[in-house]
């Protein structure tokens, strides 16, 4: 893949989209490609992490046994608490076709958010996107296991 192809991911995702392409180059040119089949396991949940992923072309199932959290598609991104804390992966992640993705370690994540303010707003915004949709799912699902009472 060429740099160039790299920069263009890194920038269309939420967490590099304000970075100044002059450090995006710097930084794309340090990430591992990282190619797997379909229905293939990139981690587990408990392993540790000290990295993150983003998904150049494909797909990948987040999980916690067969109960899927989320699917990540194309310029998404995967893994990315554990770039910020190194602890274990609070769920798997799958495979769901051939796919193509970016991985990124913790200590030039560091280096470049240290530098940049709006890489430390991406991942925010990003986390907290995260958060709403897993609140919202909980919601529905607690609204469908237990439905209001009918009024009298």
């Amino acid at each position: 893949m060429l740099l160039i192809e790299k920069v263009l991911i890194l920038h269309s995702t939420d967490i590099f989209r304000n970075t100044p392409e002059q450090e995006l180059v710097g930084l794309a040119g340090i990430l591992e490609e990282v190619y797997l089949e379909a229905d293939t396991s990139l981690f587990a949940k408990g392993d540790k992490g000290t990295c993150m992923y983003f998904i150049y072309k494909g797909s990948i199932r987040v999980h916690d046994g067969d109960h899927t959290l989320a699917v990540l598609e194309d310029n998404d991104i995967v893994g990315e608490l554990s770039v910020l804390d190194a602890e274990s992966r609070s769920a798997s992640a799958t495979s769901m076709e051939e796919t193509v993705l970016l991985k990124l370690e913790q200590e030039p994540f560091y280096e470049i958010m240290m530098n940049n303010v709006e890489v430390l707003r991406g991942i925010l915004k990003t986390l907290c996107r995260r958060l709403r949709i897993m609140d919202d799912k909980s919601v529905s699902s607690q609204k469908a296991t237990f439905p209001s009472m009918p009024s009298l």
